[in-house]
């Protein structure tokens, strides 16, 4: 209770800074105190309540893919009244192709190394991935096919709300693409708590690779296309060998 009651307060908290002190409105103030903070805080304190309940893979994964897809929407409706859709990197034109696919599998190759590292590191610390990891793996085919429509959910969704929204508000705010990146990288790992301690810093550098990609190429079609291959390979390829 204490974490909510604190987490609410820094979420006012960052709301005023936010107003304060930066050419931000109100609802680009309440939206991106949502996403670095608040939500952060909620994913880790829902972690506590869960973890010792059964997990319903099927109603997990529509409530997930609902929740990132409202969040992508709301985050395509301000980001592009406050940076356009160029600023947010949607624009996308026919000569693009080569780049695109060129970053997206640099993203993939640079994602397969951090997951392929850190297995070896769970490995010879003898780490477990958590138990909300493994039993949110799909099993059956139509586990597979919601997998599937959530892992397409959560790279729209998240690189919407995390690089196309975020990273250029905190850079309106702030003026820094380094304060940008870091601040939504964090609060993107935090946001996968249920991953344990190895999980959010794993899911933080593979943060850190696709803002940086996006800041680089002023486009987030490599890291969506990566992030969404990326969930489809940890849910179909790799699922047997990273939690064995």
């Amino acid at each position: 209770m204490s974490v909510v009651v604190g987490g609410l307060l820094g979420y006012v908290a960052v709301v005023y800074a936010l107003l304060s002190s930066t050419p931000l409105g109100w609802l680009d103030a309440l939206f991106l105190a949502a996403l670095l903070e608040l939500l952060p805080v909620f994913a880790v304190v829902q972690v506590g309540l869960v973890d010792d309940l059964a997990v319903e893979r099927v109603q997990a994964y529509v409530t997930s893919a609902l929740t990132v897809l409202v969040l992508g929407v709301m985050s395509l409706v301000l980001g592009s009244r406050l940076v356009g859709v160029e600023g947010m990197g949607l624009r996308f034109e026919a000569g693009q192709v080569t780049s695109v696919a060129f970053w997206g599998v640099g993203i993939l190759i640079l994602g397969t190394v951090t997951l392929g590292f850190f297995f070896v590191l769970r490995k010879k610390c003898g780490w477990d991935e958590t138990r909300l990891v493994r039993e949110l793996m799909p099993v059956t085919r139509r586990e597979k096919w919601l997998y599937a429509a959530l892992s397409v959910c959560a790279g729209l969704g998240e690189e919407l709300a995390y690089r196309g929204y975020a990273i250029p508000s905190v850079i309106v705010a702030s003026g820094s693409a380094p304060v940008a990146l870091f601040l939504t990288s964090a609060a993107f790992a935090a946001l996968h708590s249920y991953q344990g301690v190895l999980g959010i810093v794993r899911t933080g550098v593979v943060g850190v690779i696709l803002g940086a990609v996006f800041l680089h190429t002023g486009s987030l079609w490599p890291p969506i296309i990566a992030h969404v291959v990326i969930d489809l390979a940890v849910g179909f390829v790799m699922a047997d060998r990273l939690l064995s």
